[in-house]
């Protein structure tokens, strides 16, 4: 079964993400680790400790997924642009989410503006208390899982 990862600092809303992406009621505090959805292709969710976390599951996820969602939620992303080069140089597709998009007055559109300018990746937009951008987010795990 493919499995696609999601990967982010800690309190990134990965595991929220996790929810809205298998459209489950969010359980506060859960603890889990993957979860299967059904799309186009069955894969597993694999929800991993914040890459800001030493030894943390993200670096054995890393070598696994062949999608990747790289969430970010404010403007000092370093840390994830250098995770984006482990999660290529790994083998995974990377998708780059601007996570928790309704805390932002704009929608999270400059953060992706100015993540595409540092980095040339397009960031999709998503919140998971809203659904906005849930079913975009979706449709593209599915688009890249069909082309690999």
């Amino acid at each position: 079964m493919k499995q696609v990862g999601i990967f982010g600092k800690r309190k990134s809303g990965k595991s929220a993400l996790m929810y809205a992406l298998t459209r489950q009621k969010i359980i506060q505090d859960a603890a889990f680790r993957a979860m299967e959805i059904s799309g186009v292709t069955r894969v597993m969710l694999v929800d991993t400790v914040g890459v800001d976390v030493e030894n943390s599951t993200a670096e054995q996820s890393a070598q696994s997924v062949k999608v990747a969602l790289m969430l970010i939620t404010d403007d000092s992303f370093e840390l994830e642009l250098a995770w984006i080069s482990k999660l290529r140089k790994a083998g995974s597709s990377i998708i780059v989410v601007v996570s928790q998009a309704d805390k932002f007055a704009d929608g999270g559109k400059a953060l992706a503006a100015a993540i595409k300018e540092v980095s040339g990746m397009e960031a999709l937009c998503v919140s998971s208390q809203t659904g906005a951008g849930v079913v975009e987010l979706d449709e593209e795990i599915n688009r890249r899982l069909a082309k690999g």
